[in-house]
């Protein structure tokens, strides 16, 4: 893939289309990585009886908050996950889960 884009060229409009495509997917990749990692970290906190405003709690939500695509898909996932302890506990472990919700990428 990195060879066919630099065939292309920075230059052509389909290389810096593909170019956009690429950092998109890789975005979302990492998003879906950090997150794997991070939901057993905060199902443990919420276990352990930590409230939503706690600090180690709201270390977490400020990662999570980053995670989704930029603009009304942050904030729709801010909006459904992040507002309180009851809307952390309906995130699910998988993100692929919100795929087609219009709250990741």
């Amino acid at each position: 893939m990195n060879a066919l884009l630099s065939q292309l060229g920075k230059a052509s409009p389909l290389g810096s289309l593909l170019m956009k495509m690429k950092g998109q997917l890789d975005s979302q990749a990492d998003a879906n990585r950090v997150y794997k990692d991070l939901y057993p970290v905060l199902q443990d906190l919420l276990e352990r009886g930590y409230r939503f405003e706690s600090p180690e709690i709201q270390g977490v939500v400020s990662v999570l908050r980053e995670l989704p695509a930029w603009g009304a898909k942050r904030r729709e996932f801010e909006k459904r996950y992040l507002r309180d302890e009851y809307t952390l506990r309906k995130l699910p472990r998988d993100p692929s889960y919100f795929n087609g919700q219009g709250c990741w990428h």
